[in-house]
């Protein structure tokens, strides 16, 4: 009962930061690599695992925004977290393409900063953002080129507050 009216107050004061403006800078930390994960009021706290830390996308030129859906249900408000990152071939070399391929089915937790230094987290070390990277070619000079980052996922948070220890 505690711990239904603690997410339920979460979510009332969470209200006004489902989404937010376009990203500077996108970080991913996979599941795996995370030590610890808390999560207070609006804010969580990450803790990378020794060697491990958040790897830095390159959103070159392009900005993008995580989306919030909210979605009420009978166990309470479930948010629809989504993700689309784009960033040009150059800024990614082939090698770090597989690697995140390769570890994207174990899930992970996305960081981002906005214009203002904000910074948010997507996902939790519950409820992991999952996804697929792909090559995308255009067709004219004018389409897109490069790799795109889809993630998504389900969560009872939306969009917290990235904290520090």
């Amino acid at each position: 009962m505690f711990e239904k009216c603690v997410i339920i107050e979460n979510q009332q004061l969470m209200n006004g930061i489902n989404n937010m403006g376009g990203i500077l800078f996108a970080e991913l930390l996979f599941l795996s690599e995370i030590k610890l994960f808390a999560i207070h009021l609006d804010t969580a706290i990450v803790e990378a695992k020794p060697g491990h830390g958040f790897r830095m996308l390159p959103t070159v030129n392009v900005s993008e925004s995580p989306t919030v859906t909210a979605q009420e249900t009978d166990a309470g408000t479930e948010y629809k977290l989504s993700a689309l990152i784009r960033f040009p071939f150059h800024a990614l070399r082939y090698t770090e393409y597989l690697g995140i391929k390769n570890r994207l089915t174990e899930g992970g937790i996305l960081r981002c900063q906005d214009a203002a230094g904000n910074k948010y987290i997507a996902g939790t070390d519950r409820f992991p953002l999952f996804g697929a990277i792909e090559m995308v070619i255009g067709k004219k000079t004018t389409d897109f080129s490069g790799f795109e980052l889809k993630l998504s996922g389900t969560s009872l948070y939306p969009l917290l507050r990235s904290g520090s220890l």
